[in-house]
């Protein structure tokens, strides 16, 4: 399965739990680029985490639909997960709960 992160620099963390929920390829977008709202999301992306802190909210609002479009599953990371960084990252794998379902 191939996962895709939005959105952040040091997604270390977040790389880890989705490697850890299954997912053997991961693409990351930092989100900074005025090119990535015209980037075409690759076609066998399964999931996508979109990092809200660290996302143009145009780029978070095209991911969403783009998600909705090709039945893509979609999680949010919010500040609260990602100060986990230098934890164990337990609050950002319940955050990328919903992963197992997929």
């Amino acid at each position: 399965m191939k996962a895709m992160i939005i959105g952040g620099d040091k997604v270390d963390t977040t790389r880890r739990a989705l490697l850890e929920s299954g997912f053997a390829d991961i693409v990351h977008w930092t989100g900074r680029k005025t090119n990535d709202l015209r980037r075409q999301v690759p076609g066998d992306i399964d999931h996508i985490v979109i990092m809200l802190d660290y996302c143009n909210h145009n780029l978070a609002k095209r991911m969403r639909d783009v998600a909705r479009e090709q039945r893509i599953g979609l999680s949010y990371v919010g500040r609260r997960q990602q100060a986990d960084r230098a934890g164990s990252g337990a609050v950002l794998k319940g955050a990328l709960g919903v992963l197992s379902a997929h």
